[in-house]
């Protein structure tokens, strides 16, 4: 199968098309990337919160309220190594959509090439055909006038 300029065309027009959904998918996994850090972000600032109370510097401490306290502060601290293994893996996903997306942008500016070349060699190969044919009238005018004129007799 040859690639005919309306086949290149519609192939370029097919890739940009898969190219602008690459971009979406790109830009959904970094909307989704961002939310992550902001969740994360919030459970570190609960955790340091919560840190930040403390004790009471005053009167007695509640042996209760201390150890929930404790667990809630583990409990931050495991959100928030979870959000972080969540983070980088999400990190990855946009690191692997950045990559598609150039792919794909490669593969577009690829055929444009294809197809620029080819219509260069087609005005090119136009071009020299014109060229032949004006070369040809020319030299048939010039033999026709020839043959016309009387010869020196």
């Amino acid at each position: 199968m040859t690639l005919t300029p309306k086949r290149l065309q519609r192939l370029a027009r097919h890739r940009e098309r898969l190219e602008h959904l690459q971009q979406q998918q790109l830009a959904e996994t970094r909307q989704h990337h961002l939310r992550r850090e902001r969740a994360l972000a919030d459970t570190e600032a609960r955790r340091e919160q919560v840190l930040a109370a403390g004790a009471p510097s005053d009167g007695p401490v509640d042996p209760g309220e201390r150890a929930a306290a404790d667990a809630y502060i583990v409990r931050l601290k495991r959100e928030a190594g979870a959000r972080k293994a969540a983070l980088g893996h999400s990190a990855e996903a946009v690191e692997r959509e950045r990559r598609a997306l150039m792919e794909r942008r490669k593969d577009v500016r690829a055929i444009e090439a294809l197809l620029d070349r080819y219509i260069t060699e087609e005005r090119s190969r136009r071009g020299r055909n014109e060229a032949w044919r004006l070369d040809e009238a020319a030299a048939r005018q010039w033999l026709d006038r020839e043959s016309e004129s009387p010869g020196p007799d």
